[in-house]
């Protein structure tokens, strides 16, 4: 059996103001025909950093299908967090391994003030 990897852009490459509009950015994947895998995740500051820091985070869900994207709650739990600082110009990059035993699994970034950031984040899947 060959192995095969499948990358899905869960939020694509974007700047804002995470507290004012949208508000929180969000992606999800349904993971229960997949071995496991890698997300990457990457928060970016502009030229000026922001007044509070913008947070990456990665919930899991145990429900059988997959939840619409929520925060943390009867749906998503969230298992692993960072933040990307208030220095301007600042770069990010956290990744998050899961095995089989995750069924979906969430990003979300949120909680920047003021100034604009960019983020990102890309899951790689894989099966047999």
């Amino acid at each position: 059996m060959a192995l095969t990897k499948n990358d899905t852009v869960l939020i694509a490459s974007s700047a804002g103001n995470l507290a004012v509009s949208p508000a929180v950015l969000r992606g999800t994947i349904d993971l229960s025909a997949v071995y496991g895998g890698i997300v990457t995740l990457k928060i970016t500051n502009g030229g000026t950093g922001p007044g509070v820091q913008a947070e990456g985070r990665v919930l899991i869900s145990h429900a059988d299908t997959l939840p619409a994207a929520a925060s943390a709650g009867a749906d998503w739990k969230t298992i692993w967090r960072f933040g990307g600082g208030v220095t301007a110009n600042a770069i990010t990059e956290q990744s998050f391994q899961f095995g089989p035993e995750v069924r979906h699994l969430e990003v979300e970034f949120t909680g920047n003030t003021v100034q604009s950031v960019t983020v990102e984040a890309v899951v790689t899947t894989y099966t047999v």
